[in-house]
């Protein structure tokens, strides 16, 4: 009996051992688990599986737009050139080089964006890469060249002096005892630097002319076709030019040295409207408005 007894236990225990080794594996399907760890592959979740698709489309969102958008530096404080209207060709500013940097977007099938910032942040702005390209009436210098390459110049100006209109300046010579205001990084401020004459800058061309209009000094020097604006806007003011003194100077477009990509798209362009008359005819527009006003 004993025997029997001890058969019929261990039979009974080896019936439970089997049932608890059943019940143990009676879990969720572990193959798919076994198979990525077998092939040294991560379990995929369902949440990385949702970051991983927000991410695709992160990318997706943010490239098409690098492409197509082309973003200009200008100093919006020169006009006819640029400046902020109530209703500009590109958002708020307008312009001749608005139009300019429009048309070139557009002929490259991108769309244009303007930065507004100060005329001596422009080519730092290039070389750190907030903007694409720099259009501004900037004159092609030897020491600009050091810093940006640039484009085919599209537009021929000089610079010349606004005075009031009784003052007994005639030529660059005269202003050697006067107080002399230009614009701060402008092409008025290199010339009058090069022939010696102390002088006070500003950031704003508004803020020198206002200078000269109050009395507080004699004359400014600044770009010609600027110049015949702010003497459109201001009675009592005159322009005096100086072909002696100040040389002809050629506006272009500024990008980051070695972007020849862009500056080759840039000066496909600007050839086609130097070419189909499209420049000068934005040039006259604009000038004549302003003779309007």
């Amino acid at each position: 009996m004993k025997k029997v007894a001890k058969a019929a236990a261990l039979m009974l225990a080896t019936v439970m051992m089997t049932a608890s080794l059943t019940a143990c594996g009676s879990k969720p399907d572990t193959t798919q688990a076994n198979d990525a760890a077998v092939s040294g592959q991560p379990q995929k979740t369902e949440e990385s599986t949702v970051v991983e698709k927000q991410n695709e489309t992160d990318t997706q969102k943010a490239t098409p737009e690098a492409e197509t958008t082309l973003t200009f530096g200008t100093n919006a404080e020169f006009p006819p050139f640029e400046y902020v209207a109530s209703s500009g060709v590109i958002d708020q500013y307008d312009g001749i080089d608005m139009a300019i940097a429009k048309n070139i977007a557009e002929a490259n099938g991108m769309t244009a964006v303007v930065e507004n910032m100060e005329f001596d942040s422009l080519l730092v702005a290039l070389q750190n890469g907030q903007i694409d390209a720099a259009i501004a009436g900037m004159t092609v210098t030897e020491d600009r060249k050091e810093e940006a390459d640039f484009s085919t110049p599209y537009y021929t100006a000089t610079q010349v002096m606004i005075v009031k209109e009784d003052s007994d300046i005639t030529s660059a010579a005269d202003m050697a005892d006067k107080k002399i205001c230009v614009i701060q990084g402008y092409t008025g401020e290199i010339c009058v630097k090069d022939l010696g004459y102390p002088y006070e800058a500003f950031k704003k061309g508004t803020d020198a002319i206002m200078e000269l209009v109050n009395g507080k000094c004699d004359v400014v020097v600044i770009d010609s076709a600027t110049a015949e604006k702010y003497v459109f806007d201001n009675q009592g003011l005159k322009i005096v030019e100086d072909a002696s003194a100040f040389e002809s100077e050629e506006y272009a477009i500024a990008v980051k040295k070695g972007n020849t990509e862009l500056l080759d798209k840039i000066n496909k362009a600007i050839e086609t409207m130097l070419a189909d008359g499209t420049v000068a005819e934005l040039g006259a527009q604009y000038i004549e408005a302003i003779s309007a006003e």
